[in-house]
């Protein structure tokens, strides 16, 4: 975030006295930060302490009532009233202020909705909320690509290609664009893409974004925020920038890159222990599952009772009931009828499916690990009732949350709809239930 905050200050003492000299002065004594540094550190500070990006821009923005250049006219009406309202703006305002979620996120869908969530408080316009969500996917991709080893020309390339893909028109006409003072979302995010494409380096793009002689700090704002995620800034440039900043400013900023980094870590821990967790409950060819493949058996051969070795349930006392109420279309259930007959070694799970149950079992051992009782239906079936072996824990679903996590995971994997979404679920439960047992070893 500390790049948008760069260019908001570069910048400012270039809004109301435009340049086209690339050469400027990159810190002159008239650079302050303006309302797009408060508001870029007030959705910092929502992430940080988990709190509603409407009410955090609000405290924030009446915090510092007078910012260099002030506040647009709507927008300073927003901060002065007791019960501010979302005023269907789509102003650059939205994109300007967003960079902190491309960084606090790890998955597109999670940055897209934060990315909304942050401008629809204010710009709830649907070019607000598109400029939003466009800048905080550019910077989030930018930093995977480049996490991932791409060069910066592959990083620009694609982030042209993002904007092409969300219908801006990337034809930037620089003649066009120059000198000319657009204050609008549809009217900013391309060129501000299209900046990042002609630049090579953290302070080209800053420069290009002032020296274009338009809304010099929101433009060096929104670049700078791109332009960090793609090149290192010189250290020299963030000591000086920080300068500028009050008290709690800099607090914030050195809390964010303090929180950013650990969920990283966290992060890198839980997708540790999901490629483990996924290959010894491994559903499919898990090599070809870890290539971005399908992992799924082909399905060329109908699973039958005697397609696999199997065992028989265990007593009473290690089995679970449980009601369920589990719509399934008629696809799918095409999908269960068909079965699935292990192909891989670390395919761990053999299914069949007869016309009362779909029953899954381990692989390796033949042990029977759900049994889910399904009635026939106008749309396909629903499953009513699931049988589960307690001995589930034996292999990772500890408990019946869990079992039951884990059967959705299976099912949905099977028939490709959430698996994603569903082994999530699952992790979470057994995080929970590995949480309470370290609670119950401790006393």
């Amino acid at each position: 975030m500390i790049g948008a905050i760069i260019g908001d200050i570069v910048g400012s003492a270039y809004e109301f006295n435009p340049t086209n000299d690339y050469d400027f002065e990159f810190f002159p004594n008239e650079a302050s930060f303006t309302d797009d540094t408060i508001c870029t550190i007030a959705i910092a500070d929502a992430l940080l302490r988990c709190r509603d990006f409407g009410e955090s821009l609000h405290d924030w923005c009446r915090r510092y009532p007078n910012p260099k250049g002030g506040y647009g006219g709507r927008f300073a009406a927003w901060v002065r009233s007791d019960k501010p309202q979302p005023y269907n703006s789509f102003g650059n305002g939205s994109a300007m202020r967003v960079s902190p979620v491309g960084w606090w996120f790890f998955e597109t869908s999670e940055v897209y909705n934060a990315a909304a969530q942050s401008a629809i408080c204010t710009h709830n316009h649907e070019m607000g909320v598109k400029g939003a969500t466009c800048i905080a996917i550019a910077i989030f991709g930018a930093l995977q690509r480049r996490i991932d080893g791409q060069k910066p020309d592959e990083i620009k390339q694609a982030l042209i290609e993002l904007g092409a893909n969300m219908h801006y028109n990337m034809d930037v006409n620089i003649n066009q664009v120059k000198n000319h003072f657009d204050e609008t979302c549809q009217g900013t995010v391309p060129v501000a893409l299209w900046i990042i494409g002609q630049s090579n380096s953290f302070e080209d793009a800053i420069r290009r974004a002032v020296s274009l002689g338009a809304d010099a700090d929101t433009l060096g704002a929104i670049v700078g925020g791109i332009a960090e995620a793609i090149w290192s800034i010189p250290e020299w440039i963030k000591k000086k920038a920080l300068s500028y900043l009050s008290k709690d400013m800099g607090k914030v900023v050195r809390d964010f890159r303090k929180g950013v980094k650990m969920r990283r870590e966290e992060h890198k821990q839980l997708m540790a222990q999901s490629a483990i967790m996924l290959w010894k409950l491994g559903l499919g060819n898990m090599g070809r599952y870890f290539n971005g493949e399908n992992p799924l058996p082909d399905k060329t051969k109908i699973a039958t009772k005697d397609s696999w070795s199997t065992e028989p349930w265990p007593e009473e006392n290690d089995i679970t009931f449980m009601k369920t109420d589990i719509d399934v279309s008629e696809a799918d259930m095409d999908i269960f009828r068909r079965g699935h007959i292990p192909d891989a070694m670390e395919d761990h799970w053999f299914m069949y499916c007869d016309d009362k149950a779909i029953r899954y079992y381990r692989s390796w051992t033949g042990m029977p690990a759900f049994e889910a009782r399904y009635v026939k239906t106008n749309l396909g079936a629903k499953i009513t009732s699931l049988k589960m072996n307690r001995e589930l824990c034996q292999w990772g679903g500890n408990g019946d949350d869990a079992g039951l996590a884990l059967f959705l995971y299976l099912i949905d994997a099977e028939t490709d709809n959430y698996p994603l979404e569903a082994w999530h679920n699952f992790l979470l439960e057994c995080n929970k239930l590995n949480k309470k047992a370290k609670r119950h070893t401790s006393k």
